[in-house]
């Protein structure tokens, strides 16, 4: 039986994006490492980028927007995945 967590970063009053908790341990720890390494990854790059000293706020902003959401959904993703870990088979 489906149980579908919502994310925790969300737009609005609906949940759009969801976790299912049935899915297996090993594709949400997956699924949560795409998303830590995609963020590390941008983070990174940015970084090293000569002229990240000279970029507008808003660039800056939406850079920390986009690594904060993809953190807190590999947040979710391996809590899902701790106790999808435990779950009776």
């Amino acid at each position: 039986m489906t149980q579908l967590t919502p994310l925790t970063y969300q737009l609005g009053h609906e949940p759009a994006l969801v976790v299912d908790e049935t899915c297996s341990a090993e594709t949400l720890y997956d699924n949560a490492e795409a998303r830590l390494e995609a963020a590390r990854g941008m983070l990174e790059t940015v970084a090293s980028l000569e002229v990240a000293t000279h970029l507008h706020r808003h660039d800056l902003a939406n850079v920390a927007q986009a690594a904060q959401i993809l953190a807190a959904d590999a947040s979710d993703l391996y809590r899902a995945s701790h106790h999808g870990r435990f779950r009776p088979r």
